[in-house]
């Protein structure tokens, strides 16, 4: 009974209609719930929720593919916290672009090697000539 006037408290607070409730709205509870209970808690709120529409009004929004999901990703999200999923390497490391401390700066390139023209990034782009 407790879970139900929470649910018609939470309901009027917002201007929602508590029986029959919308599964949008069950599930949206459930949001709102998810950070106070556990997920066993959650399922067992919902549940008598549930029974007090179904005593009512002969409907069971709990039972709604929507909500169920929703309740699902409530489970998944607490089991992904509890595993506290590190990330992921990094694909490079700072040695790769940061020399060493105490390194000396490589020399200047000879007037050779300068004269040789460097590889574009990008393709020139050429005219062509009519035939």
């Amino acid at each position: 009974m407790r879970s139900w006037r929470g649910f018609v408290a939470w309901c009027d607070e917002r201007g929602l209609c508590s029986a029959p409730a919308n599964a949008w709205t069950l599930s949206a509870y459930i949001r709102y719930l998810e950070s106070t209970m556990t997920v066993t808690a959650l399922r067992r709120h919902i549940g008598q929720v549930g029974q007090m529409h179904y005593e009512k009004i002969r409907k069971r929004p709990d039972r709604h593919e929507d909500v169920q999901r929703t309740l699902d990703g409530v489970r998944a999200r607490k089991e992904a916290k509890k595993k506290k999923v590190e990330p992921d390497p990094p694909l490079f490391r700072d040695e790769d672009f940061v020399a060493p401390k105490g390194d000396k700066p490589k020399p200047k390139a000879s007037k050779k090697a300068a004269a040789k023209k460097p590889l574009r990034a990008t393709p020139k782009l050429v005219r062509r000539k009519r035939v």
